[in-house]
C-alpha cells in the first residue's frame, strides 16, 4: 500500500508538471501573438518577421493553428522574398487553412510575377474550383481570362470570360465584354469582335455619359473598318464622334466630325459638327484652329444652336487670342441675334471681362453701367455690381470698392457657386472687411471679419481667422483686439457660470478667433469643450470599436470544412491576424448577408442610425476599412457621421478618430515620397486627393477624369513624359501610387507657374493655369484675397474654397511628416 501511495504521488507530480507546462506554454503563446500584432499593426515589418520566425521554431503547431504562416508569407512578399512568400502560403494551403482560398490567389500572383504564366492559370482554376463563393472569384475569372491572353490562347479567354458577361453588376460585365472582344480580334474573329463592340456602345448605361468599355469599343470598331476599308454612315460617325469628344480624344473625334461633312457637305448635322470640332480644338488651346471653324458655322443661318453656341464661343476664341476688338464684336452680335438666349446676361458680363483682360477697365465700367440698367432688378446687375466692385479693388479704390461691396449684401441673389462670375455673403463680407482695414477703420474690420461663420467647410471663415491674427499684430489695432477679448472671455466665463451654454461657447469660440497666446487659447478652448459636452447637438455619437476578429489564440490546428468557411470566419481570422484590407472585404459581405441593405445606400457603407450595436458595428467597418487602405468607405461614413454636428465645431475638439476618419492619410508613404522628391506639402497633395475623389483609387467623373486625382487623358500624357514613363495606360491611373505620382508632378508644375500660392494651384487643378493666369492679371495682385475673387469658372471657386479647407484642416491635424499634432483628443 506504502509503494502504491508514492506511486500515486509521482503520477499527480507528473501530470501536474505537465499541465504547468502546457499553462507556460500557452501563455507564451498569447504572449507571442500579442506582440506579433503589435508590430504588424504598427508596420514594425523587421520586428513582426523577426516574432513570427521565432514562434515558428519555438511552436511550430501554434504557429500554424493560428495562420501564421499566412501572415509570414504576407510580409515575406511585402519585403520582396517570392520564394519564403511561396513556402508559406503552400504551408497554409497543404493544411488546408480557412484562408486557403487567399493563398492560392497570392500563389497565383506570385507565379504571375516570375513570369509562370502556367503556373498562374492552375492557381486560379484551383481557387474557382475550390471556392466557387469566394469574394475574389470576379478578379480570378478576369485575371485567368488575361492571363489566357497573354499566352495568345484567346478562345480560352472568351470561354472563361463568358459568365462574367452575363453579370448583373453592369461594371463587371462591360469589363468582360470589353475583354471577350478584343480576344476575339486577336484570334481573328473580327465578326464576334464587331459584335461584342456594337453590344458595348449600344447599350451603354448612360448614353449621355460613354464610359470607358465604349470609348475602348469604338476605337475597336474604327480598327476593324480600317482593316475592311469599310464605308460608315453619318449617323455611325457621328455617334462615335460623340463618344470620343466626351472622352476629350478631340483628334479621334475629328476624323468622324470631317468625314461626316465630307460625306454630306451642308446638312442637317453640318453646324453641329463644325462646332464641335471647333471647340475640341478650343479644349485642346489651339485658338487659330478653332477660329477656323466656328466662323464658318456664325456664318450659317437658320435656328440650330450649334449656331448659337458658335458663336459666343468664337467670342471667347478671339478673347484668348487677344483680339479685344473682335471678342466685343462678337459678343454684340451674339446679343443682337439671340436675345432670348439662356442667360442673356452672359455675353455681357464676357465683354466686360474682355475688356479687363485687355486692361480697359474704363471701358469696362462703362460696360458695367450699360449691364446693370439693362438687368435692373436681375441677377444680371448683381453680377455686374460684383464685377465693378473687382475694378475697384484691382484699382486699389478701397471706398469706391466699399460701397459696391455693401450693395451687394442688399441683393436678394449673389449667383452663388453655380453662376460664373457669382459670389456668396460671406465673400462679400470679407471683401468689405479688407477694404475697411485697408482704410484703417480697424474696429469695423474686425467685426466684419467674425461676422463671417467659421466652419470646417468655411473658405472665408479660415480667411477672416488669418486676417484677424494679422490685425493682432497691427499696433494700432491691437487695443481693439485686446479690449474684445478681453470681453468675449469674461462674457464667456459668466455664460457658462450662468448655465447659459451656447452663448458661452459662441463667446468662447469667437474669443479663441483673436487670442494667440497659448495659455489663453487652452483656458478659452476649455470653455468651449465644456459647453459642447452640454448641448446634444455638440455632442459625437460614443462609437465603440468592436473586437470582431477571433479572439482566443489557437494551441493546436483545427480542422476546416470547407462548406463551414463563411465571410464571417474568414473576417474573424483576418482580423485576428491585423490583415485589415482582406478582413475589411470579408466583413463588408458578412455584414451584407445578415442585414438587407437599403437601396440608396453605398454597399460599402455601414449605416450610420439605429441602434447602439448598428452604430458601433457600422464605426467598427468604417475603422477596419481605412486600416485596410480602403479610405474611401471610411471618409463617407464619417461625413455622415459629422454632418449631423454643426459645422462650425471646433475640429481640434472632436474625438480624434473621427477628425483622422474625415480627413485622413491613405497611402501615407506614397504621398511622402512622391511630395518630398518635389517639394510639396504632402498635406496640400491629401488636400487636392481628398476632394477629387474622397480617395477612390477607381473614380471616373463626368468629364473623363481617371483615378485618385482625377487626370484627363491629355493632361495625363503630357505628365506621363515629364516623368519619362513610356507606353504610359491611361487605365494605369486607376492605381494610388501611379495616380499620386502623377499628380505631385503635375502639382509641382503648377507650383513652378504658381510660387507659394496654393489657391492659384487649386484653381489651375480644376480649372487650367492659363485661366487662372488671366484671373490674376485681373486683379493686378498675387494675393489670394484679391484674385480668388476673380475665379470666373463656379465650379473652379468652388473648388478652391473646399481644397484650401481641407489644407487648413489638415494643417491643423498633422505636421509636414503626417504625424498627428498634439491638441486633439
Amino acid at each position: 500500500m506504502i509503494i502504491g501511495a508514492k506511486i500515486f504521488l509521482r503520477v499527480l507530480s507528473f501530470l501536474g508538471l505537465v499541465l504547468f507546462a502546457q499553462t507556460v506554454l500557452a501563455q507564451s503563446l498569447q504572449e507571442r501573438s500579442d506582440a506579433i500584432r503589435a508590430a504588424t499593426e504598427a508596420g514594425r515589418v523587421s520586428d513582426s518577421l523577426a516574432a513570427l520566425q521565432s514562434l515558428k521554431a519555438a511552436n511550430a503547431m501554434g504557429f500554424a493553428a493560428n495562420n501564421f504562416d499566412y501572415l509570414l508569407a504576407r510580409l515575406l512578399e511585402q519585403t520582396g522574398d517570392r520564394a519564403g512568400a511561396s513556402a508559406n502560403y503552400e504551408a497554409a494551403l497543404a493544411r488546408h487553412s480557412p484562408i486557403s482560398q487567399y493563398a492560392i490567389w497570392h500563389l497565383a500572383q506570385l507565379a504571375r510575377s516570375a513570369g509562370d504564366l502556367t503556373l498562374e492559370r492552375e492557381r486560379l482554376r484551383q481557387l474557382l474550383m475550390t471556392a466557387p463563393t469566394t469574394l475574389l472569384r470576379d478578379a480570378a475569372i478576369i485575371r485567368l481570362a488575361d492571363s489566357f491572353s497573354e499566352s495568345k490562347d484567346y478562345l480560352s479567354a472568351v470561354s472563361t470570360l463568358r459568365p462574367l458577361t452575363e453579370s448583373a453588376k453592369v461594371p463587371l460585365a462591360r469589363q468582360a465584354l470589353m475583354l471577350s472582344a478584343e480576344a476575339y480580334l486577336q484570334a481573328g474573329k473580327s465578326n464576334e469582335a464587331r459584335e461584342a463592340f456594337n453590344k458595348l456602345v449600344l447599350k451603354m448605361p448612360d448614353s449621355s455619359r460613354p464610359d470607358d468599355f465604349a470609348l475602348a469599343a469604338v476605337r475597336g470598331l474604327d480598327a476593324l473598318d480600317k482593316a475592311e476599308s469599310k464605308d460608315l454612315s453619318d449617323s455611325d460617325h457621328l455617334f462615335r464622334a460623340g463618344i470620343y469628344q466626351f472622352n476629350r480624344d478631340f483628334d479621334a473625334a475629328r476624323l468622324h466630325y470631317r468625314s461626316s461633312l465630307e460625306r454630306n457637305g451642308p446638312g442637317a448635322s453640318m453646324a453641329d459638327s463644325l462646332f464641335q470640332i471647333g471647340r475640341g480644338y478650343y479644349q485642346q488651346g489651339k485658338f487659330d484652329e478653332a477660329l477656323q471653324s466656328l466662323t464658318k458655322v456664325t456664318k450659317l443661318t437658320g435656328s440650330d444652336s450649334s449656331i448659337r453656341d458658335a458663336l459666343a464661343l468664337q467670342a471667347a476664341t478671339y478673347g484668348r487670342l487677344k483680339r479685344t476688338d473682335d471678342a466685343v464684336s462678337s459678343y454684340k452680335e451674339f446679343i443682337q441675334r439671340y436675345p432670348t438666349a439662356p442667360t442673356p446676361e452672359r455675353p455681357y458680363l464676357n465683354i466686360i471681362d474682355v475688356l479687363r483682360d485687355a486692361g480697359r477697365n474704363d471701358e469696362a465700367l462703362s460696360w458695367v453701367r450699360q449691364t446693370r440698367e439693362h438687368f435692373k432688378n436681375q441677377l444680371g446687375s448683381t453680377l455686374a455690381l460684383f464685377s465693378q466692385a473687382r475694378i475697384h479693388l484691382a484699382q486699389g479704390g478701397w471706398n469706391a470698392a466699399l460701397a459696391d461691396l455693401d450693395e451687394l449684401l442688399q441683393s436678394q441673389d449673389l449667383g452663388g457657386l453655380k453662376t460664373s462670375g457669382g459670389t456668396v455673403s460671406s465673400e462679400v463680407i470679407y471683401l468689405r472687411g479688407l477694404a475697411l482695414e485697408q482704410l484703417g477703420r480697424y474696429e469695423q474690420a474686425i467685426d466684419a471679419y467674425l461676422s463671417i461663420p467659421e466652419g470646417r467647410n468655411e473658405y472665408y471663415g479660415f480667411r477672416a481667422d488669418e486676417r484677424l491674427g494679422v490685425l493682432t499684430g497691427n499696433q494700432k489695432a491691437l487695443p481693439i483686439v485686446t479690449t474684445r477679448i478681453e470681453t468675449l472671455r469674461a462674457a464667456a466665463k459668466r455664460q457658462l457660470e450662468n448655465n447659459e451654454v451656447d452663448a458661452a461657447r459662441r463667446s468662447g469660440q469667437t474669443a479663441l478667433r483673436l487670442e494667440i497666446e497659448a495659455g489663453k487659447r487652452r483656458e478659452l478652448r476649455d470653455i468651449v469643450q465644456r459647453a459642447y459636452a452640454s448641448l446634444p447637438v455638440y455632442n459625437f455619437p460614443s462609437y465603440e470599436v468592436l473586437s470582431l476578429g477571433r479572439q482566443e489564440v489557437l494551441a493546436s490546428p483545427q480542422k476546416s470544412n470547407e462548406a463551414a468557411v463563411t465571410h464571417q470566419l474568414l473576417a474573424e481570422e483576418f482580423l485576428f491576424l491585423g490583415q485589415y484590407d482582406e478582413g475589411a472585404l470579408e466583413l463588408a459581405a458578412a455584414r451584407s448577408e445578415s442585414q438587407t441593405a437599403k437601396p440608396e445606400q453605398d454597399k460599402n457603407i455601414a449605416p450610420v442610425n439605429g441602434s447602439k450595436a448598428n452604430g458601433d458595428a457600422a464605426y467598427t467597418q468604417a475603422v477596419y476599412f481605412l486600416r485596410g487602405g480602403m479610405p474611401y468607405p471610411a471618409v463617407r461614413f464619417a461625413e455622415q457621421t459629422w454632418r449631423a454636428i454643426p459645422s462650425d465645431y471646433l475640429i481640434e475638439l472632436a474625438p480624434r478618430q473621427l477628425a483622422e476618419m474625415l480627413y485622413p492619410i491613405p497611402f501615407r508613404d506614397s504621398v511622402i515620397k512622391n511630395s518630398q522628391a518635389r517639394q510639396l506639402d504632402p498635406r496640400f497633395v491629401l488636400s487636392i486627393a481628398r476632394q477629387e475623389t474622397r480617395f477612390q483609387a477607381d473614380a471616373k467623373s463626368i468629364a473623363a477624369a481617371r483615378g485618385l486625382m482625377q487626370f484627363i487623358a491629355a493632361t495625363a500624357d503630357q505628365t506621363a513624359r515629364e516623368l519619362g514613363r513610356r507606353d504610359f495606360d491611361q487605365d494605369e491611373l486607376y492605381n494610388p501610387d501611379t495616380a499620386i505620382q502623377f499628380g505631385t508632378q503635375y502639382l509641382s508644375t503648377l507650383f513652378q507657374q504658381f510660387p507659394n500660392q496654393p489657391q492659384a494651384v487649386a484653381a489651375a487643378y480644376n480649372g487650367g493655369p492659363d485661366n487662372v493666369a488671366r484671373w490674376i492679371a485681373r486683379s493686378s495682385s498675387q494675393d489670394a484675397d484679391r484674385y480668388v475673387p476673380e475665379i470666373g469658372f463656379a465650379q473652379s471657386k468652388d473648388y478652391v474654397f473646399r481644397v484650401m479647407s481641407n489644407y487648413w484642416v489638415y494643417q491643423k491635424l498633422y505636421n509636414e511628416s503626417l504625424q498627428p499634432l498634439v491638441g486633439t483628443r
